[in-house]
């Protein structure tokens, strides 16, 4: 799969898209660092399939982004700051399309946005955005 150069940071060690696997067990193993699940918990708590389950579990445990004790169980590294406040964004996005289930913009049109914009934002929503500045 080809790599957005745009969003890209050699730099930055996590790099798990929102919405796969990976990033539905980051968020579980982070919610809170000091609890320890095995792979049938996280299976059944997130709905995934077996197979699913044990090949992203040991690739984040390879990687280094989850824990695992020798017993077998997996966890959040209390070290990893980053990753729990990664956990704590993909939570925050969960909730915002929660509440906000139908924007009217699609994840391209705010990439879009900005002087880097390759399309004008519908008139529609540029006329809502000068009268909410205009209101503060």
């Amino acid at each position: 799969m080809p790599v957005d150069l745009r969003r890209h940071d050699p730099d930055n060690p996590i790099n798990i898209r929102p919405g796969t696997n990976k990033a539905t067990i980051i968020k579980l193993l982070y919610r809170e660092t000091n609890l320890a699940y095995t792979p049938a918990e996280i299976r059944e708590a997130l709905d995934l399939p077996r197979g699913t389950t044990s090949t992203t579990l040991s690739r984040l445990h390879d990687d280094g982004l989850i824990g695992k004790t020798s017993d077998g169980l997996y966890h959040g590294l209390e070290r990893r700051d980053d990753l729990r406040r990664f956990a704590r964004s993909l939570v925050q996005l969960d909730d915002m399309a929660a509440r906000y289930p139908d924007p009217g913009l699609s994840p391209g049109d705010v990439e879009q946005t900005g002087t880097g914009a390759r399309r004008e934002l519908p008139s529609d929503r540029v006329a809502d955005r000068v009268e909410s500045e205009e209101e503060q």
